[in-house]
């Protein structure tokens, strides 16, 4: 009976709500910047205050605008183009000639800069507007006092719109619609936005210049834009965390569970918690699990079976060969005690893969040594190389045996064998060196799987059926570690490549 799954929000509602809480905060802060009338822009420039700094010698009082002076006529900055209409309208104002007004709008403005105003103020003690040629003109000294001065008469200007007459035109753009009057192309009140630059000639001869950028975003609006993204960040970053994390620990454990299933068909069934498709998932996957497990113990009793029944008809074959001639019978009989050895090489293989000893923690350099001590002792040229000590949870019979066979498997082919221990992060790595002739590199993986050998020079007249390899395989891999062969860069032979998990080091 499986455990009852520890349930969550399912990943659609986790999803969901993420998207909503990242929707209500990006409204969250459009709000805020709409409540707090934030100016999006720097400040316009209005057209008085060009013509008040044009006519006086004040300085600019906003860091938009730029006041020069220079002995020749300006020329058009990059970008802006002469605008005829605009200087005929500053002449009016300053009551001057066109000839000693310049004005260069923006190129890609089309319909032109965007000025409105009423007409500029007067300065005191002028009895015409500024700019006349009379040498002894004043000029005002106080821009505020300037810009409050009451404008001039209109003159000639419309004080009602004539009937079906468009609305006022933007800025000094031309209305060209019928019935339009002169005057008509002003808009009072509505600011110059786009970058210009506006020059007059003074009456010594020098020009006055005002320039201005184009329009940008106010200082105040960055700030209040980066300070709310900001708090939105932050009021969704662990909302986030908390989304991905949710997302990603399931999908870890699957990896997790599928690696333990590869290497350990034994292995803990998956946890039965997170989200209801999460926990879906998982008891199908254990369900695979199940099915797999008993698939291979079916075929392992089947092969069980099968190499237990051939020895009774093997034993008969053997008894009534012993009426034929010797040289025929000895072959034959050769040929059975080969089928024998098959037979209870393929049940020990079976037996040890049904066993699970009990794992404990051992020392793998001690284990290895009893090993190669004990091939020694035969006369084998086995020698271990001097190493660290280390230290991994597994069972000793289990990698004593998967040791013994690939040391053996080395004598076997190779004639002499050198092992060596070392630490490779969290893992110990065992090599096993052979003189012999390797082998083909095409073979790796084959040479790993039960009943499988190498080329014609590691043939029978060696002895063995090709399990002691898939026997040291199969343990290492019960053991969540890895075997690798390969073939020697240099003096030639087979190098056999053991990674086992191992604990920390001790310090």
């Amino acid at each position: 009976m499986s455990k009852p799954a520890r349930r969550g929000l399912s990943i659609f509602a986790r999803t969901f709500v993420l998207l909503a809480v990242a929707l209500l905060t990006a409204q969250a802060v459009g709000i805020a910047l709409l409540v707090m009338r934030t100016p999006v822009y720097e400040p316009p420039v209005h057209p008085p205050e060009v013509v008040a700094l044009l006519s006086t010698r004040m300085p600019a009082g906003t860091q938009t605008l730029t006041v020069h002076e220079s002995a020749q006529a300006p020329l058009p900055p990059a970008g802006q183009v002469r605008d005829g209409f605009a200087e005929m309208l500053l002449a009016h104002w300053l009551d001057v000639p066109e000839q000693r007004v310049r004005f260069y709008r923006s190129a890609d403005d089309r319909q032109g800069p965007r000025i409105g105003m009423s007409p500029p103020p007067r300065m005191p003690g002028q009895s015409q507007a500024f700019g006349a040629d009379d040498g002894d003109a004043s000029y005002a000294d106080n821009r505020h006092e300037a810009l409050q001065r009451s404008p001039p008469a209109p003159g000639d200007w419309p004080h009602e719109r004539p009937p079906g007459a468009p609305p006022f035109g933007n800025g000094l753009r031309p209305d060209d619609s019928p019935g339009a009057w002169e005057s008509e192309r002003l808009t009072p009140g509505v600011p110059l936005l786009d970058g210009f630059t506006a020059a007059l000639q003074q009456p010594d001869g020098r020009w006055r210049t005002v320039e201005s950028p184009p329009r940008r975003l106010s200082a105040e609006f960055k700030t209040h834009v980066v300070l709310l993204f900001l708090a939105g960040l932050l009021a969704n970053v662990p909302l986030a965390w908390w989304f991905s994390r949710a997302l990603s620990a399931p999908i870890k454990r699957f990896a997790e569970a599928a690696d333990r299933l590869g290497r350990n068909p034994d292995a803990a069934a998956l946890q039965r918690s997170g989200p209801p498709e999460i926990v879906r998932a998982a008891d199908s996957f254990n369900a695979m699990q199940a099915r797999l497990n008993r698939l291979i113990n079916e075929r392992t009793h089947m092969v069980a079976a099968i190499a237990h029944d051939l020895r009774t008809p093997l034993a008969r074959l053997s008894f009534r060969l012993d009426g034929l001639q010797p040289p025929l019978r000895d072959k034959a009989l050769a040929d059975i005690d080969e089928m024998k050895a098959m037979i209870s090489a393929a049940l020990d293989f079976i037996q040890n893969d049904r066993h699970r000893g009990k794992r404990a923690p051992l020392d793998l350099r001690l284990l290895v040594e009893s090993v190669v001590d004990n091939a020694t002792d035969i006369g084998a040229d086995a020698e271990l190389l001097p190493g660290p000590a280390i230290t991994l949870d597994g069972d000793p019979l289990a990698l004593r045996r998967a040791v013994m066979n690939l040391l053996e498997n080395a004598l076997k082919y190779g004639k002499r064998a050198r092992l060596q221990l070392q630490r490779d992060g969290e893992e110990g790595v065992l090599w096993i060196d052979d003189d012999g002739p390797g082998i083909d590199p095409t073979q790796r993986e084959q040479l790993l799987l039960p009943f499988v050998r190498g080329e014609s020079s590691r043939n029978r007249d060696t002895g063995g059926i090709g399990l002691g390899l898939s026997v040291a395989h199969s343990i290492v891999l019960a053991h969540g570690g890895d075997l690798r062969l390969d073939n020697r860069a240099t003096g030639g032979g087979l190098r056999v490549t053991v990674r086992l998990p191992c604990m920390p080091e001790r310090r």
